[in-house]
């Protein structure tokens, strides 16, 4: 048996990335009552709700074939009806989604940054600001993960010419320019996503790392039929990981087991797949910081590791104080890099 404690101080398996994909259903698995102030972590079939009369009065009006948010939109867009409207539209769901916060107190979103190293990464879909949030106030405890925006986000902006990770109201620490987001809003029944320059550069990113990954975890991601091109960008570098015979696709989704299966099903290999309807039973959860020592110690060798987590706690000093305990094993074990500092960072 690997024990805890071997886990903590073990030398450190080789370098292979674990990627991390994020929907929406991991921000509302993460704050279900709501953000710091409240506001509901919308759906994407929760927007109508959230815009209420602005949004029904224009349904009313252009008579979109039956369907849901993303459907109608996308079916408004292409007709070019109400343009006003519509733009009205987007600015209030662009308002709503910057407004969100995460909680003061620790959340999933801070358990995933810390649970991963710099080797790694997390994309996301989401328009929320939570991510980035999270690495802004944990980047001082630990090297985390890059993180990468697979959709437009209303926290991200980066530079045109170098691959800079930061936010609103900041500039380029390369060329002082300010610094800009990508596209927010992507209506075409066909997303295609390297139409924008700045997303683009995310996906390359992660395509990268996906195509050398051990493990990947699809965590409140549907990949909806108007997202084809996203899966098939996935699904193209996954299949190209030099592991594949030993690596395993992760989902952690509420939705029914088999169906799950049955819609990811293209990205298993041999049928190595972990289905859970719960964070806190997931790999990151429960081997945090410690993934692909887990992996391969499970895959390879044969050799169950105990785990090391999940430490709970609504304290997010608390939460901090453990994982500083999994970075000086990190700093004992291996000459890895130090803590990364605040503001910008430039991405490798």
């Amino acid at each position: 048996m690997f024990t805890k404690e071997k886990m903590m101080s073990a030398p450190f398996a080789p370098p292979l990335p674990h990627v991390v994909i994020l929907g929406s259903g991991a921000s509302k698995a993460a704050m279900p009552n709501g953000d710091k102030s409240g506001k509901m972590i919308p759906l994407m079939d929760d927007l109508p709700k959230i815009l209420g009369n602005d949004w029904n009065a224009l349904v009313k009006k252009t008579k979109p074939p039956k369907g849901n948010f993303e459907a109608n939109f996308s079916w408004i867009k292409k007709k070019g009806y109400f343009p006003s409207q519509l733009s009205n539209i987007e600015t209030l769901i662009k308002n709503y989604f910057s407004d969100l916060e995460l909680l003061n107190n620790s959340t999933m979103y801070d358990y995933l940054v810390l649970g991963l190293r710099e080797k790694d990464v997390i994309a996301t879909f989401n328009w929320d600001p939570f991510l980035m949030q999270a690495h802004k106030r944990n980047r001082n405890i630990a090297s985390l993960p890059d993180i990468r925006f697979l959709h437009g986000c209303v926290s991200f902006r980066t530079c045109k010419e170098h691959d800079i990770l930061g936010g609103p109201y900041e500039a380029c620490p390369e060329c002082h320019c300010d610094l800009i987001g990508g596209r927010l809003f992507f209506p075409e029944e066909d997303k295609d996503y390297t139409k924008d320059e700045l997303i683009y550069r995310d996906w390359l990113a992660v395509e990268k790392k996906i195509q050398k990954a051990f493990h990947l975890t699809i965590f409140g991601y549907s990949g909806p039929a108007t997202d084809y091109k996203a899966r098939k960008l996935l699904l193209n570098g996954w299949k190209q990981t030099p592991v594949r015979d030993i690596s395993h696709v992760e989902i952690i989704d509420t939705n029914d087991a088999d169906i799950l299966r049955e819609s990811w099903n293209e990205f298993f290999p041999h049928y190595h797949n972990i289905i859970e309807s719960d964070f806190w039973n997931s790999s990151i959860a429960l081997w945090p910081r410690r993934t692909a020592e887990w992996k391969l110690s499970a895959s390879r060798y044969g050799i169950p590791s105990e785990s090391i987590g999940p430490f709970r706690t609504e304290s997010l000093i608390d939460l901090q104080k453990w994982f500083l305990q999994l970075v000086q094993a990190e700093a004992e074990g291996t000459n890895t890099e130090g803590i990364q500092p605040s503001g910008q960072l430039e991405r490798a």
